[in-house]
């Protein structure tokens, strides 16, 4: 059987159309008592929902598409299964498939049509899909989700970058008491979601290669010949996430950097603070051949170095790199 909706939909299904399901269990020995409400069970106990009847008793709901799947979940050996008895609990099934020793069941066919269901369930389903959809994926977004390896970024050293940077070798900072920071341009930020996904413990590279702009093949061909100068290649750890200069609580001025204190305007809306000291740097050196390195990662440094372009490189072909430094 192929269930592309994942069971908990379906819990949300019965909380939300309860009433319209019109459900009935037997209660001990009274007569049958309709299902009124439903929420989810929070208690750490295996069944899915708690069911409110007419009469006020509340009572334990588990949820399953088919009989079978009560067993195959494993829920007759739970050390909860017995409470789940003495509490009156329900096995609440779209289609009754097999019987259950001691467990009641019921199946929503049993109180509604098979067209009927299905034409509920998908106007429903509809409704809810864009917000399942936020929910689910919110979770793996920029900013959102847990990870537990650092991202590696490469930051172009042009001209003005170099200047602003590197001007008199030693990392740029506008006064001696000042924070380590380093800035992007809008452009760059809103293009790149690894830039904007940065956070403590995360690491950019600063990178300055020799050469004018070649294609792919010839800039490998170099770096293999060991033909290619490294001008510079100086990593600094991420302190804090990135943010909006302005909204920092690391306090700088808005016309930071020599280029913007010239131009008289913010160049690098967004910043991060880095640690005070780089826990590498390489300077007039040539650039190392690594066999490993796939196509991609040297396109990577090709269009950060040529084409000042912000890239990422995975961590594994960053300790490989600072291996052969």
């Amino acid at each position: 059987m192929s269930e592309y909706i994942h069971e908990i939909v379906l819990q949300e299904f019965v909380i939300d159309k309860i009433a319209d399901l019109n459900l009935t269990v037997q209660y001990g020995h009274a007569s049958r008592m309709k299902i009124i409400r439903a929420v989810r069970n929070n208690k750490g106990t295996f069944w899915d929902l708690n069911a409110e009847l007419e009469n006020g008793i509340w009572i334990p709901l588990e949820v399953e598409w088919i009989s079978t799947n009560f067993e195959q979940h494993g829920h007759p050996k739970s050390p909860d299964f017995q409470k789940f008895l003495s509490g009156n609990g329900v096995l609440l099934v779209l289609r009754r498939n097999k019987e259950i020793t001691r467990v009641q069941q019921v199946s929503i066919f049993e109180s509604m049509a098979e067209g009927q269901f299905k034409k509920s369930f998908s106007a429903w389903f509809r409704r809810k899909a864009p917000a399942y959809i936020e929910e689910t994926l919110k979770t793996y977004m920029v900013g959102e989700y847990k990870r537990e390896i650092p991202r590696i970024i490469l930051y172009p050293l042009s001209a003005r970058a170099r200047a602003n940077y590197f001007g008199k070798d030693a990392f740029y900072r506008k006064d001696e008491s000042g924070p380590f920071v380093i800035g992007f341009k809008s452009k760059g930020y809103e293009k790149n979601l690894f830039i904007q996904d940065l956070r403590p413990n995360d690491i950019c590279l600063f990178l300055d290669l020799a050469g004018k702009r070649e294609t792919r093949a010839r800039f490998i061909d170099r770096i293999r010949r060991q033909e290619l100068p490294l001008c510079r290649l100086t990593g600094y750890k991420i302190k804090e996430q990135i943010v909006e200069k302005r909204a920092s609580r690391v306090k700088v001025d808005d016309l930071y950097w020599p280029d913007e204190i010239k131009s008289r305007e913010i160049i690098y809306p967004y910043i991060c603070e880095v640690e005070d000291h780089p826990f590498i740097s390489k300077t007039d050196t040539v650039f190392p051949y690594i066999e490993s390195f796939t196509e991609n990662t040297w396109e990577a440094f090709r269009s950060c170095a040529q084409y000042g372009e912000y890239r990422e490189i995975s961590p594994l072909d960053f300790a490989i790199l600072i291996s052969k430094l």
